[in-house]
């Protein structure tokens, strides 16, 4: 498979969860109503963007993709995308010294003569036992489990080197399409079907036949079921085409308040002011690039000083008519003054979800945010209401009964 076309695999797989981008804001920030609804605006465009041609034209068009399926080591299964790197190079492909035998299998076989075919396929590096996919309805989880038991049965006696390559791989099965199984393809180094036969599972009758000249369909020789499993590609369009992205995208939304952690602060009961000192020391020399040292080891430096402080911080309890009202009005005197307000919530209604966040946000007239434990510690914020505010050089945390 070419490196851009996996990439389209990608994105068709992780489109699966979408349903989480809503819980994914860090820190428990939340953004303004017109930001989300931008963001909501954007993935719904992602959702409805076309598919890639070579999904929806498989024929042919998806070269060198399928998920192998090797039991290494019991538990630890895991499934590998192999690419043309896996192939080793050959100055002679396309000759019959560079075979490839396919196994087309399907469960409807059974287990019996599934392990049978592990057994043929086992230590044979060359020879693959492929899959067209899952069952409908079907997890791909499930379906290793059920290869995984197989797998341990097949192998009694056998070395850990000797264990088969099984995938799953829809394209064997399209052109010309295979309904039955077990069915042989021999292919060359090029890739290049040599000769076929069904209701066989020994991969040496085929190969001795090659050997002998004879080429193309040679029939069907035994016995045969039809292959139960739906095709990978056209499974996974189903799936997604029965999705409501619109209902996961808002039950997701929903949820964020479920999960979102807020800051219980105690309300103040009397005014308070606290002087805040962010002055550093420096514990190594701070140079530029060029060598320049800019400060020294020891040194003191005022975070004010280099670049001040002109906003002001508004903290409180949006759950509290009370200072949801004096916060929105002292932020507009604030505004009024040049000084830019900058509100950020220790709670929030959770039975009200995003209604009453907006309702708050259109109270304030301004975004509005929850307070992180970052910004709690580094000012120090240990009761609302509260301000936070630069004069004189310093920051002063001003806390105030909430009046009413």
């Amino acid at each position: 498979m070419r490196c851009s076309e996996w990439r389209w695999v990608l994105v068709l797989i992780s489109a699966l969860a979408t349903m989480v981008i809503a819980e994914s804001w860090a820190d428990g920030a939340l953004p303004d109503s017109a930001l989300r609804d931008q963001v909501v605006q954007i993935q719904e465009q992602v959702l409805t963007a076309p598919p890639p041609g070579w999904l929806m034209e498989q024929q042919g068009n998806v070269e060198d993709w399928s998920v192998r399926l090797r039991d290494l080591r019991a538990a630890q299964q895991t499934l590998v995308m192999p690419l043309r790197s896996d192939v080793e190079p050959t100055d002679q492909a396309g000759t019959d010294t560079d075979l490839t035998v396919t196994i087309l299998a399907s469960r409807a076989l059974g287990e019996a003569q599934l392990r049978e075919l592990f057994a043929a396929a086992a230590g044979q590096p060359e020879v693959r036992v492929v899959f067209r996919g899952v069952a409908p309805g079907e997890s791909l989880g499930d379906f290793i489990r059920q290869i995984h038991v197989l797998l341990r049965e097949a192998r009694d006696g056998l070395s850990i080197n000797a264990i088969p390559r099984i995938e799953i791989d829809p394209r064997p099965f399209q052109s010309p399409l295979v309904e039955v199984a077990p069915t042989l393809i021999t292919t060359d180094g090029a890739g290049k079907e040599i000769a076929r036969v069904s209701g066989i599972s020994r991969p040496d009758w085929l190969l001795e036949q090659v050997e002998e000249g004879r080429r193309g369909d040679l029939g069907v020789r035994g016995p045969t079921v039809a292959v139960s499993e739906p095709d990978l590609i056209a499974e996974l369009q189903r799936r997604l085409a029965g999705i409501d992205w619109s209902a996961r995208r808002e039950a997701a939304l929903a949820r964020y308040w479920e999960r979102a952690s807020f800051a219980e602060l105690p309300t103040a009961e009397q005014v308070r002011e606290r002087r805040l000192d962010l002055t550093l020391v420096a514990q190594a020399d701070v140079t530029l690039p060029d060598g320049t040292t800019v400060i020294r080891v020891g040194e003191r430096v005022d975070p004010l000083a280099i670049m001040p402080f002109r906003q002001r911080l508004f903290v409180f309890d949006a759950t509290d008519p009370r200072q949801v009202a004096e916060v929105a009005r002292r932020g507009a005197a604030s505004r009024a003054e040049g000084r830019l307000p900058l509100y950020l919530a220790t709670r929030l209604d959770r039975e009200a979800g995003w209604g009453g966040y907006r309702g708050v946000q259109t109270a304030l007239q301004d975004p509005l945010y929850l307070l992180t434990p970052d910004v709690r510690r580094r000012f120090q914020i240990e009761r609302v209401p509260a301000v936070v505010d630069s004069r004189e050089g310093v920051l002063v945390v001003s806390e105030w009964p909430p009046e009413g």
